[in-house]
């Protein structure tokens, strides 16, 4: 893996992390499909937020 694959890869998953971030801060506000449509976590993702 070169550094820029490398630097790829941690960029993507940093922005997985904050769309995680983002959807938890607004479970307690919205519904599950209107964070699905905001966000762009997939529903199950959601819904396992929900659970933690």
């Amino acid at each position: 893996m070169t550094l820029l694959e490398r630097d790829r890869e941690k960029f993507q998953e940093g922005r997985e992390e904050g769309k995680k971030e983002a959807a938890r801060a607004l479970l307690d506000l919205l519904d599950d499909e209107t964070i699905v449509s905001r966000i762009g976590l997939p529903l199950e993702e959601v819904k396992a937020l929900r659970k933690e």
